[in-house]
C-alpha cells in the first residue's frame, strides 16, 4: 500500500469519524430533551413567547377547568375597561346555585338570590376551580350561557387562537351544565384547545393581569367562611431545580381531557409557562400531570438559559442604516429595549446574532437618538428560535445616537457625486 493510498484511506477516516461526532452530538442534543407522558405539552418564555419544548403542541384537545382562564382573561379585560369591578356584586340564579352543590364537582356552595362580589368568585374559581363560581362570572358579564361562550371563542381570536371550541366558562361538559346547558349542542360538547393556544392565553393572562399568580399560588384560602383547598401539588414544592418558584396556574380534569396542568414558574425573574395535556388520571390525587410538568420545568431550567441583550447593546450580524441626508451617513442600529433568547448552556452571548435583518431603507436626517431604524429575529449557531406568535420573535432596534442634517453644500455634492 503505497504512501498516497494510505494517505485517501487516514481522509476518508477522519470524515466517517467526524461525521458518526456530529450525527451524535445532534442526537445527543435531542435526546436531552425529557419524554412527557402526556398527549401534548409546551414550555414558553412568559414574556417572549420564546417556544422551549412541544410536543404535540398544536392539537387542539379537550381542557376541562383549564378553561376557567380564559373566564378570568375575559373578565379582567372587563375590569379594565371599567365595565366591571372588582367589588361589583353578582346575583346567583337557581339554575347556578343547584349546579354550585352538584356531586363530583368542584365548587363552593353559592345561594340562589344572594350576591356574591366579581372577587370573591374570581378568588373561587382560581383556588378551588369552582365551576359554578365561573359560570356565574361568565353571566355577569354576557347575560347568558350562550353570549359568553360566544365571547370566549370571539376573545381568542382577538389574541391569536384560530382553532378554540368553547361552551362555556367552567369548562364543563355541556350536560354537567345542568339548565345552563346550550341547546342544540351535544352533550358530550367540551371546550377545546391546543398546547399552545393554552400556552398563548396564558401568556396574555399574565401580561395584563401579573397579580393573578397573588391569587393562584395559594394552598388554601376561604369563601364566606367555608375553607377551600388548591389542586396545584407544585406549589410548595422546592425540588424541582434550584430557586424555582412555582406560583401558578391552573389545573383541568375530564373523562375526554384527562389531567391538565398549567403551570408558572420563575427563576432569576425569568418566568416561563408550561402546559401538560392528556396525562394520567387514575384518581383525584394522581399526581402525574405535576410530576411531567416538574420534569418539563427541570429541563428548561438546567439545560437552557436565558442570554440577554441589553437596552442600547449592539446585535452581531446587524450592519449600519442609512442617513442620506445625515452629517453622518450611516447609523448603528442597538436593542430598543432589553430582552432575552433561551439557547442551550453551551451557547453563549457572543454566538447570539441577528438574522432576517430589515432595516428602515432610508433614516431622515436630523434624526434622534432612538428613531426607529428597524427589527431583527435572534439566533444562534444550533438554530433559530421558535415562538408562539410570529411578531413575538421581532427585535424592535433604534439608532444609537442623534444625527444633525448636512447642510445644503455637502447634500449638493453628494448629489453631484451619485451622477458619476
Amino acid at each position: 500500500m503505497n504512501l498516497r493510498f494510505k494517505a485517501i484511506i487516514a481522509l476518508i477516516g477522519t470524515f466517517l469519524l467526524s461525521a458518526g461526532f456530529a450525527t451524535s452530538v445532534q442526537a445527543s442534543s435531542v435526546t436531552d430533551q425529557p419524554v412527557i407522558a402526556a398527549k401534548a405539552a409546551i414550555a414558553v418564555d412568559a414574556r417572549t413567547g420564546q417556544i422551549l419544548y412541544q410536543k404535540n403542541a398544536n392539537q387542539a384537545l379537550p381542557i376541562a377547568s383549564v378553561s376557567k382562564l380564559m373566564t378570568i382573561y375575559i373578565v379582567h379585560q372587563q375590569i379594565k375597561q371599567k365595565k366591571l369591578a372588582w367589588d361589583d356584586q353578582v346575583t346567583i340564579s337557581p339554575a347556578i346555585a343547584k349546579l354550585s352543590t352538584a356531586s363530583g364537582l368542584t365548587n363552593v356552595p353559592l345561594t340562589a338570590g344572594k350576591s356574591y362580589s366579581v372577587r370573591q368568585l374570581v378568588n373561587a374559581t382560581l383556588v378551588a376551580s369552582a365551576n359554578a363560581a365561573a359560570l356565574a362570572l361568565g353571566q355577569k358579564v354576557a347575560g347568558t350561557p350562550v353570549k359568553f361562550a360566544k365571547l370566549m371563542t370571539q376573545t381568542a381570536k382577538q389574541i391569536g387562537i384560530k382553532d378554540a371550541k368553547f361552551y362555556n366558562a367552567s369548562g364543563l361538559t355541556n350536560k354537567l351544565t345542568g339548565g345552563l346547558a346550550l341547546a342544540n349542542v351535544s352533550g358530550d360538547a367540551e371546550n377545546e384547545l391546543s398546547a399552545s393556544d393554552v400556552a398563548l392565553l396564558a401568556s396574555k393572562l399574565m401580561k395584563t393581569f401579573p397579580r393573578v399568580t397573588e391569587i393562584t399560588k395559594k394552598t388554601a384560602s376561604t369563601f364566606y367562611g367555608t375553607a377551600i383547598t388548591g389542586h396545584n401539588q407544585l406549589l410548595n414544592d422546592h425540588q424541582i431545580a434550584k430557586g424555582v418558584v412555582v406560583d401558578g396556574l391552573k389545573t383541568g380534569t375530564s373523562d375526554k381531557a384527562g389531567a391538565c396542568f398549567v403551570g408558572s414558574a420563575t427563576r432569576k425573574h425569568h418566568r416561563i409557562i408550561t402546559v401538560v395535556l392528556g396525562s394520567r388520571n387514575k384518581s383525584a390525587t394522581d399526581p402525574a400531570r405535576f410530576i411531567q410538568t416538574a420534569k418539563l420545568m427541570r429541563y428548561v431550567f438546567t439545560k437552557q438559559h436565558p442570554i440577554t441583550l441589553s437596552k442600547g447593546s449592539q446585535i452581531k450580524g446587524v450592519d449600519k442604516a442609512t442617513v442620506p441626508d445625515g452629517k453622518q451617513v450611516d447609523v448603528q442600529p442597538v436593542v430598543k429595549k432589553t430582552t432575552w433568547v433561551w439557547a442551550p448552556k453551551n451557547v453563549s452571548k457572543q454566538q447570539v446574532q441577528g438574522k432576517y435583518v430589515h432595516l428602515n431603507q432610508k433614516i431622515a436626517a436630523p434624526a434622534k437618538k432612538g428613531t426607529a431604524a428597524g427589527k431583527t429575529q435572534l439566533t444562534y449557531k444550533q438554530g433559530l428560535p421558535k415562538y408562539l406568535q410570529t411578531e413575538d420573535s421581532e427585535v424592535q432596534l433604534v439608532t444609537n445616537q442623534s444625527i444633525k442634517k448636512a447642510n445644503p453644500f455637502i447634500l449638493l455634492w453628494r448629489a453631484i457625486l451619485r451622477l458619476f
